[in-house]
């Protein structure tokens, strides 16, 4: 069938070993590519910071090195195209010595980003931190920037996003929240996407509140749930609050839309329209009752001479009341734990 149709490339669905793939390519006279090399290469078109572009070649270079034994032959055959973006065609002939060298020195560069990542992290702490999770192509970008007013790449591809982006965002009463997008998740995940991705995924350990972000109108959009919710159990995320957000039902009929509400009993959800902003003051009602559970009510009046204190920290605290008196300013707000020694000065 190959030599019928003339075929360049044969990709298979499934992972192959690299005796699988130095048989096959003794019998198959053209280039093979298996399901994790033709994702790696998706990845690789898609990587646009120093961070990301790092974590590809790690990938694909660790994918790589057990596959190199006894394919002078077949490495020969490599050029451009799918499944040798990335390192590209010289560093797939370089020695395995080379080889691990490279690998050695993408890792300090990684755990150098990594460092920085933790200092910009501490930074950001004390505020609310919110993360959108979600299998590829389901809207999680295009949510994202309609929360934020961003301008994150939206494209009806796989693995637009490959960058983790975070974004401050003023919410109800400019309550002030932390936003991220990540990288979104597929079926039998790569172990090597998820090792050489774990710094970019660690964001989603340190959020208050995950959206599981669901394309309802695909018609796996159950197996999908099963995927994303099964890579955050593998995380040990799975305890954090999720709020599951059925989004794209602009695609969906009235009659489809009634059925999923009844069918779909899962709480907290919401079903939106990222697209269309349809759902979405429902969605922010619920993304601000996630975050607040918990955090206690306060009422406090605050002198005039204090009150320049108090403006300082106004957009960490969710302030639910603010009523001008003669001689003070009276308060009714949710104030997190980390805040709480604000009172006192206040007082």
């Amino acid at each position: 069938m190959v030599i019928e149709e003339r075929a360049d490339l044969v990709i298979f669905n499934n992972d192959l070993t690299p005796v699988q793939l130095r048989n096959l390519e003794k019998e198959i006279p053209t280039k093979i590519i298996d399901r994790t090399m033709l994702i790696l290469d998706i990845f690789a078109q898609h990587a646009r910071t120093k961070e990301g572009k790092i974590q590809v070649e790690l990938a694909q270079l660790e994918y790589l090195l057990p596959r190199l034994v006894g394919r002078g032959e077949a490495l020969s055959r490599l050029g451009g195209g799918i499944g040798t973006r990335g390192p590209g065609e010289t560093k797939l002939e370089i020695d395995r010595r080379k080889i691990r060298r490279r690998i050695y020195a993408l890792k300090r560069e990684l755990e150098d980003i990594k460092k920085e990542r933790e200092i910009q992290r501490k930074k950001r702490l004390n505020l609310p931190q919110v993360a959108l999770v979600g299998y590829t192509n389901a809207g999680k970008s295009t949510l994202f920037n309609l929360l934020t007013g961003a301008n994150v790449l939206v494209e009806d591809l796989l693995f637009a996003t490959l960058d983790p982006t975070v974004r401050k965002i003023n919410f109800r009463n400019n309550w002030e929240v932390l936003i991220s997008d990540t990288v979104g998740f597929i079926r039998n995940l790569p172990e090597e996407l998820l090792t050489a991705f774990r710094a970019t995924l660690e964001e989603i350990y340190y959020v208050d509140l995950i959206l599981h972000v669901i394309d309802v109108s695909d018609k796996n959009f159950r197996k999908q749930i099963e995927v994303v919710e099964s890579v955050l159990e593998e995380m040990g995320v799975e305890e954090k609050p999720i709020i599951r957000v059925y989004n794209k039902i602009d695609l969906l009929t009235k009659e489809e839309i009634r059925y999923l509400r009844q069918e779909l009993d899962y709480r907290p959800s919401v079903f939106i329209s990222a697209k269309e902003r349809i759902g979405i003051e429902r969605l922010k009602d619920l993304i601000v009752s996630e975050l607040l559970k918990g955090v206690r009510r306060y009422k406090i009046n605050i002198p005039y001479d204090k009150y320049n204190v108090f403006q300082k920290y106004k957009g960490k605290l969710y302030i639910e009341e603010e009523n001008y008196r003669e001689d003070f300013v009276e308060i009714k707000a949710r104030i997190p734990k980390e805040y709480r020694k604000l009172l006192e000065e206040l007082r």
